[in-house]
């Protein structure tokens, strides 16, 4: 095998390696804010809907399980597009995306659709009000994600009001349904209850070492100093 092949196996490596490198997710941390994306009516992407009590896009907090709550003015344009949703005539796309890092020339995000439940009468929709936030996360990368509409009170909604909408945001550890925050917890646990342990370990070695250092100190004072002391006064009497 000549030299010039070698080398070229080598760079290869090194460049396969650079593209790996290049692909690593940068995971979420607890407590950065995500922000869903929806597709306007030209099906261009842009922030989802403003909730009004909040003054920004509908987002929710990585790992924190929390109520949702969001205020949605509802103009015709809005209006019409909910109007074909519960008609099953359009779908309101929109994603998530999957880690810290994705924007929109990676294309990693989690498709997710608003499934709304409501009826359409002739001046107004009746819709119900509440929705869940499920999403499922590894190591900080979100892994799936959905959001399900729950029957509960059907608010009767009309061009320019203000549908609001409210819920539960929940986090569960991969493909499970144990939930995040337990999981951080069973880790905090776990972690006291080795410091405790440690603690309990470290009491003990520091008795052993005292009692060692002491033997030792006692072992040193009667070899140079009390038996030669008693020699001499041992020899001072004969």
């Amino acid at each position: 095998m000549n030299l010039k092949y070698i080398i070229s196996i080598i760079f290869f490596i090194l460049y396969i390696n650079l593209i790996d490198g290049a692909k690593e997710l940068t995971p979420f941390i607890y407590g950065d804010r995500i922000s869903l994306e929806c597709k306007d009516k030209e099906g261009n992407w842009k922030l989802g809907p403003i909730c009004l009590n909040q003054k920004q896009e509908l987002s929710v907090y990585y790992g924190r399980d929390s109520p949702l709550y969001c205020g949605i003015h509802i103009d015709e344009e809005e209006f019409n597009r909910i109007k074909d949703v519960l008609n099953r005539n359009s779908s309101w796309e929109c994603r998530i995306p999957i880690s810290s890092e994705s924007n929109a020339n990676d294309n990693i995000y989690i498709p997710l659709s608003i499934q709304l439940w409501g009826y359409p009468q002739d001046d107004h929709l009746d819709i119900t009000t509440h929705y869940n936030f499920i999403f499922h996360v590894e190591k900080g990368i979100i892994i799936g994600a959905t959001l399900y509409p729950v029957k509960d009170k059907f608010q009767d909604v009309r061009k320019n009001a203000v549908f609001t909408i409210h819920g539960a945001i929940k986090w569960f550890n991969g493909g499970s349904h144990v939930e995040l925050n337990d999981s951080l917890k069973l880790i905090r646990d776990n972690t006291n209850e080795f410091l405790d342990n440690l603690d309990y370990w470290i009491v003990i070695l520091w008795i052993i070492l005292s009692m060692f250092t002491s033997l030792i100190l006692f072992s040193l004072i009667y070899k140079y100093k009390l038996k030669p002391n008693l020699i001499r006064k041992y020899l001072k009497n004969d």
